[in-house]
This record gives C-alpha cells, structure tokens and sequence, in this order.
C-alpha cells in the first residue's frame, strides 16, 4: 500500500473505511504463512497449568530469521497451561522456532512458517538517513501526528471503537496511551493480592491494539505501562517482583507488534536528591526501568520516557533513549523543540502542550494548528490534547470518545479539523521533512510569526501571522503576511497553502531577493521550489 492509497482510505470521511483485505491478517496465530512486517505468534500448551506461572514457569522461544539471524523471546502466560511466544516478521521467507523450558510440554517444541510479501508500513524507526525524523519500517517517511487517548486501552472505556477510528479519520499517526485503569494508578494489571497478572485486563488491552492493527496498521501507539502510578515505579525501584512484573510481561505480550513504541511512565518528576514528594522518583529508577526495558527489547521498539512540564528531558544521552519527549506550553515558536534538537541527533517531540479542556487556549483551532505546523518545521513533532482522556468516560468532556462525535456535540472546538490538510500538503508535493534544515533567520528571525525549514530544492515558509503577542490569546491576523527572502541564485516557483482549508493558490516565479505577500489574511503556508538554473 502505498503512502498516498494509505492516506486516501481514512481521508474519505468514513470513519470505518477498512484497508485491503490482506491487512485482516496483520496478526498470525500459527498456522503456515504471516504477512512482512506483521505478527506471528506460536502458542503452547504444558502438560498442565503451572502452581507459578508468573515467576518459576519459563519458556523461552527462538526465532530464526531467513538470513540465519536468531531471536530469543520470552514466551508469556496467557491462563491456564497455555504460553505465548510472537515475532515481528521483519524478513521475507522461511522462518523456523524452536522453544525451551523446564516446564513439562513446553520444551522442545518446533516449527516453521513463511513470510510473505505485504503493503503493511511496519514498525516505527529512526529514519535511515535523517536522526531527526521518524520512518515506518517500510522505509517512508513517518509525518508525526500525535493525539492523546490515555485511556484507550482502559477496559471501562465504552467508546474506543470510535476514538480510534475517528482518531485516524482526522490524520493521527500517533496515539500516546497507558495503561492505567485509574490515573495514577496501575492496580488493574495486578490481581489483587498482586500475586500475579489480571489476565482479564491485559487480554482486553491486547485485543483493542489488535483492532486498531487491523484497521489502521499506519497508526503507531505509544504505550505508557506505569502511567502516572508513583508508587508502581517506586516499588520497581525496591526490587519489587510484580512491579517488575508488568514491563517484562508488556514487552513479551506486546513488542513484536507493529503499531506499538514504548513510553515507561507519563508526567513524574524526575529529582537526583532524596525528595520523595507525591510525583518524584529518583532518577536512577527510569533510568533501570528503561534499560531493563532496552536490554529486553527483541525486535528493537523504541523506548523514550516523560516527565512533566516545564522539567525538559533528562535523559537524552541514555543508552536506551530513541526520542526526546517534552511536555511545556505554548511552543508555537519551537524553542524548546529547537533547543533539543541540538542537544542530539535524535527525534524531539512535544507531546504535551496546551489541550482543548486543560490550560485551553482561547482560539483552540488556530493554536493546535499553529503548534503542529510550527513544530514540523523546527524539524521535531508535536500531539494534540483534545478531551479529558485521562479521566473516566462520563458522557461529557471525559474519557475517549470519537474526535468528530465530540466536535458535532460541541464538546471540542474542532482543535484537530486541520490535520488533514498538514497531510494534503506533503501528498500534493511529494515532499518529506528528511534532510531539510529548520532556518528561522531565513525568514527574519522571528518565529513567532515565521518558521521556516528548507534545503538546496524546497523552501517551506509557515507565517503564523499571530494577531498578538500571546499564543494562548492569539488568533489569525487580519492583515495580509509578508515575508522577505534572500533566495539562493536559481528560478523558484512560489505556491501558496491555506493550512485551514488545504486549498492552494499559484504564486509567482522569483529569482533572488523577494517580497511576497500571502494571498490574504489570516496564516499561510508558503512553498517555494526550485525550478531551475538563474537565468
């Protein structure tokens, strides 16, 4: 499937449009054939049910690839004798597995499947050739939008279905979620005497990521295991065995699919002293989290943290750590962006800035799509925040709930409607943000109106033309922007973008120094291409 086909089928305006059949088979459960860069699982079955399946019953499988490569996974328990080992199938061809265990009917056991050729996207990566922005395992470009569904995964949610569906209608590619029943706390995963796993929960978490994967495989969740839980994180600080529990069984459960990143925990205070206030966890202990997490890792999920607002990252040059996550406010300008980007060569995102419903901004689609365009071309990624997700469903403002069902019930103010148009401009350009360089000085130094980022063949200019001086109040200017250039010598075509309808208008052919004044009033998007030699 191409990116464009893939594009088309949740642009339609049909919120269950279904992609081609094949997608169906993203998850294989035995049998002879899985899809490239879908799942295949291998159950088995012990002789009987383990007296501890939790911490004495291990099995290990080993996959081996076509090219001879083998990769050893912990096999997970999935109730009553039966034991579960995936595969993310990077390789086209013949697969072999064989397991291993000291469980009676779990070792020794083999088998063989083939690969086959598939349209799926694959897994999210470091694109090849730019450290700074993502691709799909297929090799295209990821374009980063990311929304907040914290509670997706919760099993008392009733409206996931249609959050996901209308998620991806209006052009999320990123979904950030925990797994958390209750905001801070993570006490579903455990039984209640925290002798082991609620199966209920994570088999209920399990089969909504299997939905979305069959669905809108294109979509990549970022999976929160800890949440907000401070005392979970603690504990796995002290060694404690269920809380060490849950990474492990998340990782064997879910790393071989596609459509999934890791996230260890959401909005904590990370200190280096002794404090030990109602959000702090000592440093050391994401640090041990993730790096058990990475040195697990079997089909290399990338793993990030996130901490809370207005603390930056602390752990950008952590062996483990694939994407700087940022939580501040009002980032239209991309400083922070901008600022971390430079720190390493690594994606930045901003993953929490303002919401519709938490600290709201007073023109909410003017500000979603200003932050989203602004940190595209600061070369980073940004997520919206629409509805209370992080609290229960209530029939109003909490819990997940479909983007569009929401808007048409006034419960959100179209925040995220523009979305759509940030992927018709890359579709009717055929352009990507790979190798292009963030240059606000090109456009005057001033990033709060102009952002701009651009390389030896494309200049994208996005004026902001803010009405103020204060993102939280601003909305579009009433005047006509302008912006100066001083382009390098050639024949550039200029074309102008209206971020807010994804319509375009014709410019003119400039050589040189410019002045170029938007089609009208309000925020544009300006394209300048190069088109040949100067005369």
């Amino acid at each position: 499937m191409t990116r464009c086909t893939r594009l088309a089928i949740y642009l339609t305006g049909s919120a269950l449009s279904m992609p081609p059949a094949a997608a169906i088979d993203n998850f294989a459960s035995g049998g002879e054939q899985a899809l490239h860069r879908g799942v295949y699982e291998v159950a088995l079955e012990a002789d009987q049910a383990p007296e501890d399946p939790w911490l004495s019953a291990e099995c290990d499988v080993t996959f081996t690839r076509p090219d001879g490569s083998a990769v050893p996974v912990r096999a997970f328990f999935d109730g009553g004798a039966i034991f579960r080992a995936r595969a993310y199938c990077d390789q086209v061809g013949a697969w072999r597995w064989q397991s291993s265990s000291k469980v009676p009917g779990l070792g020794e056991k083999s088998g063989a499947f083939e690969v086959v050729e598939s349209e799926l996207p694959g897994k999210l990566r470091i694109h090849a050739t730019d450290p700074w922005q993502f691709a799909y395992d297929n090799g295209e470009w990821f374009l980063h939008i990311g929304d907040t569904g914290y509670r997706y995964l919760a099993a008392s949610e009733p409206k996931w279905r249609e959050y996901i569906d209308q998620a991806a209608e209006m052009g999320a590619t990123k979904v950030r979620t925990w797994f958390c029943e209750g905001r801070s706390d993570v006490a579903a995963l455990l039984t209640g005497g925290r002798s082991g796993l609620a199966l209920d929960y994570w088999q209920e978490m399990e089969r909504r990521l299997r939905y979305a994967l069959e669905r809108h495989p294109h979509v990549i969740f970022q999976l929160i295991p800890y949440g907000e839980d401070i005392g979970e994180v603690r504990r796995y600080g002290g060694g404690d065995a269920p809380a060490r529990l849950i990474a492990s069984h998340a990782q064997s459960r879910f790393s071989a699919f596609p459509n999934v990143t890791w996230c260890a925990s959401n909005d904590l205070i990370i200190v280096t002293d002794g404090r030990a206030g109602h959000r702090d966890v000592h440093v050391s202990v994401i640090d041990a989290i993730c790096a058990d997490m990475h040195a697990r890792e079997p089909w290399a999920t990338l793993i990030t943290n996130h901490q809370a607002r207005f603390t930056g990252y602390r752990f950008v040059h952590a062996e483990w750590s694939d994407i700087i996550t940022l939580e501040d406010q009002d980032q239209v300008a991309g400083e922070l962006m901008l600022e971390y980007r430079a720190k390493s060569a690594g994606p930045v995102v901003m993953d929490e800035d303002r919401y519709e419903h938490h600290r709201e901004p007073a023109h909410k689609r003017y500000f979603f799509r200003r932050l989203m365009w602004a940190s595209l071309l600061s070369g980073a990624h940004a997520t919206y925040g629409g509805l209370r997700t992080y609290e229960p469903y209530d029939g109003d403002l909490r819990g997940v709930q479909g983007y569009f069902d929401a808007c048409a019930a006034g419960k959100l103010a179209k925040g995220a409607h523009d979305f759509r148009a940030i992927h018709r401009f890359f579709e009717d350009t055929r352009l990507t943000l790979v190798g292009m360089t963030p240059d606000d000085a090109f456009v005057g130094g001033e990033p709060m109106r102009r952002k701009c980022i651009r390389d030896d063949r494309a200049v994208i200019v996005y004026l902001a033309n803010p009405s103020g001086t204060e993102p939280g109040t601003d909305a579009e200017g009433s005047d006509w922007p302008t912006v100066d250039l001083a382009l390098p010598p050639g024949i550039w075509r200029a074309r102008w973008f209206d971020p807010g309808t994804g319509e375009w208008s014709d410019g003119p052919v400039v050589e040189s120094d410019v002045d170029l004044a938007a089609p009208g009033p309000g925020d544009w998007v300006l394209l300048l291409v190069s088109v040949g030699p100067q005369n």
